[in-house]
């Protein structure tokens, strides 16, 4: 039965985790990066247990899977939905690009595909999970392997970056299980579609103080791993001091399956009264963090901070509970994972060939690696909000949701701040000059190769997703409509 693939989604990373780990015990550099090589592929296996669910998710099914035939409230089970299928095929897509980079680098070991395995493991998890403690240890598991992968390169600020990511997201976390005993005091179920059943069947109930104050705490929790504003500031450091692999998977994936999370919890528990509060810490966040992107001079700074503001333009788009909300919020989440990806690979191998992180000291770069240029043009325009581009559709979206609200404006204007940000950081992927003004080579070495086969692959692959996706928008934003069963597209 279909149902028994489930597991599978959680089950085939962690078998290429152990499969990474092998590598390390086997002699010989080419047989560990053989062994690194099939634990990234592994990720594909996912895809195609999502593939073939695909059909019966698209069909308006719920596929449920209790793991030890142990049933709710019982055991564990696992829920694929349009909701989680979204999530856990954007997890796919942007892994796999992501493991590719870091392959071409020849410089990671087993160890750190190990924990990027275990780190994809418990992105699945979150979004599989039907109840909220076995989402708690998945939230613990992504920690600790995102603890270990952002300090993996062992440089003093990433040391640093790692530590304030795991004092807060532990601070974070907390919250996340303080809401999570307020629940089962009062309702005797962690499952998440109990809890949505118990509060619906009984409103009074829903209306206890308790349930306010867990359902409060869970946001916070959840918030903390998600960084919007106020609870942004271990982002810019983690995100731009991780080894470059790992900050594309950071903001391209990890910190959108945490809002997912965050909305499921909002929509199943009934917290329909936090949305005027959401629009506008979602208006806010995406301004305030675009002004801090734009006063930033290192590269990979800037590029977190827009990860905050862009995270702003989802929040803003499910709160403001227009027909075509969720439809925005999610069609942005998917693209601003593509883009900001292909960013942060971009600029983190125009890094590596410079040796230089300040946008105001890096060498231009754009003659030596001038598909390089072309690709992260690609992102840059994306992010920017223009066609045919996929953040042009998606924004489109987002846009028409918050429309005549007072975040309307704020979004307004963060895109003209995004626009005028990428314009400063394209600077360093100019073609450079010629002759007596060219590049000296002490400041980009011969030695420092441009990016490699993989690496261009990665990007090429994430720079046509990103070209398709906008062009074929009306097509995919239905599709997300349905999937998130939303209702009759308004258009």
């Amino acid at each position: 039965m279909s149902e028994t693939l489930l597991p599978l989604v959680v089950v085939i990373p962690l078998f290429g985790g152990g499969l990474a780990l092998l590598g390390k015990v086997v002699q010989g550099r080419p047989l560990e990066y053989a062994a690194s090589a099939a634990a990234v592929l592994s990720v594909a296996g996912s895809g195609v247990v999502l593939g073939l669910l695909g059909p019966a998710v698209f069909r308006g099914e719920v596929i449920t899977y209790s793991l030890g035939g142990w049933p709710e409230p019982y055991g564990i089970s696992m829920v694929l939905d349009g909701f989680s299928w979204i999530s856990s095929l954007l997890v796919v897509v942007i892994s796999i690009p992501v493991g590719l980079s870091a392959l071409s680098r020849r410089q990671y070991g087993a160890p750190f595909f190990f924990f990027l395995l275990l780190l994809i493991a418990g992105m699945f998890s979150v979004s599989l999970t039907g109840d909220l403690f076995t989402m708690f240890v998945s939230f613990e598991i992504i920690a600790i392997a995102a603890y270990v992968l952002i300090a993996y390169e062992k440089t003093p600020a990433g040391l640093v970056a790692s530590i304030k990511y795991l004092l807060l997201s532990s601070v974070g976390i907390f919250f996340f299980l303080f809401g999570v005993f307020l629940i089962y005091r009062d309702l005797g179920t962690l499952s998440i579609s109990g809890v949505s059943r118990a509060l619906q069947a009984s409103p009074a109930l829903g209306d206890a103080p308790s349930i306010h104050l867990a359902l409060a705490a869970l946001c916070v929790g959840i918030g903390v791993r998600t960084a919007f504003i106020p609870f942004h500031t271990w982002l810019p450091e983690a995100h731009a001091y991780a080894p470059h692999p790992i900050s594309a998977l950071l903001s391209g994936v990890l910190i959108k399956v945490s809002l997912f999370a965050l909305f499921r919890i909002v929509i199943q528990f009934s917290g329909s009264y936090l949305n005027e509060l959401l629009l506008w810490i979602g208006g806010a966040t995406s301004i305030l963090a675009v002004i801090l992107a734009l006063a930033q001079s290192d590269a990979k700074r800037l590029l977190a901070y827009h990860s905050v503001s862009q995270m702003g333009y989802v929040l803003a788009a499910f709160a403001a509970t227009r027909s075509i909300s969720m439809t925005a919020a999610l069609s942005h989440a998917v693209n601003h994972a593509l883009f900001k990806s292909l960013l942060f690979l971009s600029v983190g191998t125009a890094i590596h060939m410079t040796g230089e992180r300040d946008l105001y000291v890096m060498k231009p770069v754009g003659r030596r690696a001038p598909l390089l240029a072309f690709l992260y043009l690609v992102g840059a325009l994306s992010i920017s909000g223009l066609p045919p581009f996929n953040g042009f559709a998606s924004k489109a979206f987002v846009l028409q949701s918050v429309a005549g609200t007072p975040q309307e404006v704020l979004l307004w204007i963060t895109g003209a701040a995004t626009i005028a940000s990428f314009i400063k950081l394209s600077r360093i992927f100019l073609p450079g000059p010629r002759g007596a003004g060219a590049v000296p080579p002490a400041h980009i070495p011969d030695a420092i190769p441009g990016p490699g086969i993989l690496s261009s692959l990665s990007m090429t692959v994430l720079a046509v997703l990103c070209v398709v996706t906008g062009v074929l928008s009306a097509p995919i934003g239905r599709s997300i409509h349905a999937l998130a069963g939303t209702g009759p597209m308004p258009y």
